[in-house]
């Protein structure tokens, strides 16, 4: 048997040899996918770890103990042989010790600590030396920042103290990238603190002192350290150990390092976890494209090996007749296709892993490398084996068909349920792909391969309507004499093997379709969430000392208000719980990037939120307030509750209140507050009547307001009787329970009364510098209607309420749930200090140096992101990564699938041309020999985009895009028609030249053979 075999192997050259090829394509796509979800997974972890904190990379073990002296290298000691002990193997390991304290030099002190931690001096840019270990009799050599240094008025060779100890300057340091994990973030290198114009230069006066080793100080208490070992997980650590193991080590390191007394902590786990959710959504999406390619290398090799075996019918049934057995024949076709399909194992898995590492090489985020394992090997050996199942399900018609048949040149319909069987299955898995996919829950089992489902069960049934049409339709136009599409309608209906290939080709052009058209959804719903997410193109993160700071700060950097604007963003802890964003409205429009998701302009919003003030702001100049005020009340009946005035100031420091020295007595009086926060200008806020026990009624009659110095001189009247007398200006803090009213002439004042009562707080007036409720916008989910009030949480946390001026259905930043308002009317009602993120939203014109501009306003830069590289970060994330593959499967399904029509038409093409060699002798025009290859690509072009709006409808729901699961803005509905013509068109142009060579290749062997 076996030389029966290799005679049929050599005699079938060109056919063993199509074999061999195709079962490469199947076992190389199956190989492929392992191996790219492994590139792409280290890739994936690689890429979260350049983006992790300091304390997500690393395990922090401290002794709990503080011991005398200095900090030093803790290598020799009890501490590091029980970390070395602890530590899995894999981790790096940076011993450390550390003493915190106070640092004096000659021009200032500071509060920081003394560090030692090995390996900062290769870190650094050093002004003189790195720190020596040094002998008895010798001052401790340190190493200090530039801010150090700056504060403390030193440089290298100088002398200061750490607490009680002497310590010589042996270098000044600036880190190289503080992005390092090896800082800590900001534990060894302190963010500035807000106020004076600051630097580019990284860091503050707080930065870690850093020593080395030191001889015994004479009084070892005057300073204690903690010995401490950060256990740093490595990218060799991720690609080499699992997850699993690598969480169940750290969870090991963290009880045995307790069990030893140290302390230990970590967030370790939380990059673990994205790890892994990042890992299996990429495994999950990159199933659909690695099935589509195994799918349709089955399907071109059953379409293949059909027509090829239809062609040796004649010579199957002769060896039947001549007492041939049955076991025989399949004998002869397993071992004949077995051969092609082994070898297709090593062949399809270096072939998979050279399409992986070239897809990994223009796809993914971070170096990775594709190797092989027992999983490509086992896949490529699935793929080959499928091919082989492939093979031998096409040949098993024509093996178990009676030997009349066999002897048919045209093979007889196949009726009954073999005729349906492959339908019904084809259509209940996709029945059962789509009911699991929309089921909810993250997409598993058949749901991931759904779309491919889909488009297989719909072109199977298309094919064999258009078998049915096509011959009726083929048979009345050969009744009216149109030979020519006539005759090739009616050859492609007679034949079945035309119904795999035309459900080969609908299912090639479909999945094409909807893979273009997920990945332009993806793509615009990525732009669209970063879009709204970020707010505006570009968005800085500062620390300003206040609000009114934060303003003013922006408003110098850009007085035009061409591309800076101040912004507050702010969560909320009540249980209103609706999210805040204040901004400079005046620059909204200009600033903010539009989108046509918030339902409405930035310009009318701005103008919603930003109405004119009732009253003007009360500006204040001077280091002492007074307030001449007149109470009337019972000071007997009172007895030991005390009635005392407060009131709060808003400068660039913040907000805050001062309570004068003296009780409010009977009587007119000018009681005196310190408010050194106004000497250089500030804002009256409100004044309040503190009196949390009223015995009788209450009234206060608020006369005059002046500033000055403490030396009495540049004395100011900011307000008299008359301005006070004003109602307009003012606003009871507490109108339900209070009353406000004035008196005019000589004696014109602003009198509050407050009823007898018990007051949990206390009753004023505040300034009406600012619309009380404030007017905002308001996102629809919320579902408060236009003109009502809603609650929330105001820029410095105070439960509050605002007035609907109008409804939007998402807003930048907020997305589809929070509240717009102006942020200077927000800071004007505010009474505490600031709550939330401070920001600078830039537009594309801001210039080059707008950091320098914002640092020079004293604002700290703390983190700088844009739309744009939000919009990269989406593109990083694995569930876009399975898209590219998808992508790069679908586009090698064109080749499949124009494969697949030049292997069915060289099997046939013998028996094909000597068909019309006999019509064109009976006078069969020369235009009707054209071979009819090109019906099914018609077809296919048709089905397939009827079949790709089928999938669009049933699957579009079930695609992950995001792999967090959210985004602030819905996804579109339909992809841009354009880009998917781009994709299609030339797509089914290629099958159309194909089937135009097939058919002149056919029509060129017909003119040889006929003469004609």
């Amino acid at each position: 048997m076996l030389i029966v075999i290799w005679g049929a192997l050599a005699a079938r050259r060109a056919h063993a040899l199509a074999v061999l090829l195709l079962a490469v394509l199947a076992s190389a796509a199956a190989a492929a996918a392992p191996s790219y979800v492994a590139a792409a997974g280290q890739s994936l972890a690689r890429y979260e770890m350049s983006k992790a904190s300091p304390n997500e990379l690393r395990v922090r073990l401290a002794e709990v103990v503080e011991y005398p002296g200095m900090p030093g290298d803790p290598a020799r000691s009890v501490f590091a042989t029980r970390v070395r002990q602890l530590t899995p193997a894999g981790f790096d390991v940076v011993l450390g010790a550390q003493s915190g304290g106070v640092a004096a030099g000659q021009a200032g002190r500071v509060t920081s600590n003394l560090t030692f931690r090995a390996g900062v001096c290769e870190r650094v840019d050093l002004t003189g030396a790195c720190p020596r270990a040094t002998s008895k009799g010798q001052l401790p050599e340190v190493m200090v920042s530039t801010h150090t240094a700056a504060r403390l008025g030193v440089v290298v060779g100088d002398q200061f103290t750490f607490g009680a100890v002497p310590v010589r300057v042996a270098g000044i340091y600036q880190p190289r990238d503080v992005t390092d994990p090896f800082w800590l973030g900001a534990e060894l290198i302190r963010p500035p603190a807000a106020g004076p114009p600051g630097t580019s230069i990284a860091g503050s006066a707080e930065d870690a002192i850093f020593t080395a080793d030191a001889a015994p100080l004479a009084d070892e208490q005057a300073i204690l350290h903690v010995s401490t070992a950060d256990l740093y997980v490595t990218e060799h650590l991720l690609d080499s150990r699992s997850v699993q193991g690598l969480r169940d080590a750290v969870t090991v390191v963290q009880r045995d390092g307790s069990r030893e007394g140290f302390g230990a902590g970590t967030t370790l786990p939380s990059l673990l976890d994205r790890v892994t959710v990042q890992r299996r959504q990429l495994a999950d999406g990159v199933t659909l494209g690695a099935g589509l390619l195994v799918l349709l290398c089955w399907l071109v090799l059953f379409v293949a090996v059909s027509s090829a075996a239809d062609q040796r019918r004649p010579e199957q049934g002769l060896l039947l007749l001549r007492g041939v057995q049955r076991r025989r024949l399949w004998a002869l076709a397993i071992g004949e296709h077995a051969a092609p399909a082994l070898v297709a194992i090593p062949l399809g898995c270096l072939g998979g892993l050279a399409a992986a590492a070239l897809l990994a090489a223009h796809t993914l985020p971070a170096r990775a490398d594709v190797t092989m394992d027992a999983t490509v090997i086992g896949f490529a050996a699935i793929g080959a084996l499928g091919a082989l199942a492939a093979v031998l399900l096409a040949q098993a018609r024509m093996l178990s068909a009676p030997v009349v048949d066999l002897l048919r040149r045209v093979p007889a319909r196949v009726r009954g349920w073999r005729a349906t069987i492959g339908d019904v299955v084809a259509v209940s898995v996709a029945v059962a792909a789509v009911v699991q996919l929309r089921s909810g829950g993250s997409p598993s089992g058949l749901a991931l391969v759904a779309p491919v489902a889909v488009a297989l069960a719909a072109g199977v049934l298309l094919a064999r309507v258009t078998m049915i049409v096509g011959a009726a339709v083929g048979g009345a136009l050969l009744a009216r004499g149109r030979t020519a599409i006539g005759l090739a309608l009616v050859q492609v209906a007679r034949q079945p093997r035309f119904r795999p290939l035309i459900a080969l080709l609908t299912v090639v052009v479909a999945m094409l379709a909807f893979t273009v058209a997920t990945s332009e959804v993806a793509s615009a719903a990525y732009r669209d969430r970063a879009t709204v997410e970020v707010g505006a193109p570009r968005v800085v993160e500062v620390d300003a000392t206040s609000r009114s700071h934060l303003l003013a700060a922006v408003r110098a950097a850009d007085p035009e208000g061409r591309f800076a604007m101040a912004t507050v963003v702010t969560g909320s802890s009540s249980a209103a719980g609706t999210p805040l964003l204040a901004v400079d409205s005046d620059r909204l429009a200009t600033v903010a990037a539009p989108h046509s998701s918030y339902g409405v302009s930035l310009a009318d919003v701005a103008r919603e939120i930003r109405p004119a003030a009732p009253g003007v702001p009360v500006h204040l100049r001077g280091r002492l307030l007074t307030v001449a005020i007149s109470a009337n009340f019972d000071a007997a009946v009172f007895g030991g509750n005390r009635v005392r005035l407060a009131v709060t100031v808003s400068s660039a420091n913040g907000t805050r209140v001062v309570t004068s020295r003296d009780d409010i007595r009977p009587g007119r009086k000018g009681y005196v507050l310190q408010v050194p926060e106004c000497a250089q200008g500030c804002r009256l806020v409100k004044i309040d009547i503190v009196a949390p026990v009223v015995s009788r009624n209450l009234e206060v009659r608020f006369e005059e307001l002046r500033t000055g110095d403490e030396d009495g001189e540049r004395e100011t009247i900011v307000l008299t009787g008359a301005q006070f007398a004003d109602t307009t200006r003012w606003r009871l803090s507490d109108p339900d329970d209070t009353f406000l009213n004035a008196t005019s002439g000589i004696d014109a004042a602003l009198i509050l009364t407050v009823p007898e009562n018990r007051r949990a707080t206390p009753a004023g007036i505040a300034v009406a510098d600012a619309p009380f409720p404030l007017p905002v916008y308001l996102t629809r989910s919320t579902g408060t209607p236009l003109g009502r009030t809603h609650p929330y949480d105001g820029v410095d946390g105070t439960p509050t309420t605002a007035l609907v001026g109008g409804v939007a259905d998402r807003l930048p930043r907020l997305g589809g749930s929070g509240l717009i308002v102006d942020l200077e009317y927000a800071d004007r009602l505010a009474v505490a200090s600031q709550s939330g993120n401070e920001e600078v939203w830039l537009a594309r014109a801001a210039p080059a140096d707008v950091l320098d501009r914002l640092r020079a306003q004293g604002l700290v830069i703390k983190n700088d992101r844009t739309a744009i590289a939000l919009r990269q970060d989406l593109d990083r994330q694995a569930t876009a990564l399975a898209l590219r593959f998808n992508m790069f499967a679908a586009l090698a399904g064109v080749l499949i699938g124009a494969a697949g029509l030049i292997a069915m038409a060289a099997a046939e093409q013998r028996t094909r041309v000597a068909m019309l060699v006999a019509l064109r002798r009976q006078g069969l025009p020369p235009r009707a020999v054209r071979g009819g290859y090109g019906w099914p690509a018609a077809v296919a072009a048709v089905s397939g985009v009827l079949v790709t709006l089928v999938i669009w409808l049933l699957a579009r729901s079930g695609q992950r895009l995001f792999s967090d699961g959210r985004s602030p803005v819905s996804l579109p509905e339909w992809p841009d028609i354009g880009r998917l013509l781009l994709f299609v068109v030339p797509t089914v142009a290629l099958f159309a030249l194909t089937a135009v060579v097939l058919g002149r290749v056919i029509a060129a062997a017909v003119r040889r053979r006929s003469g004609r």
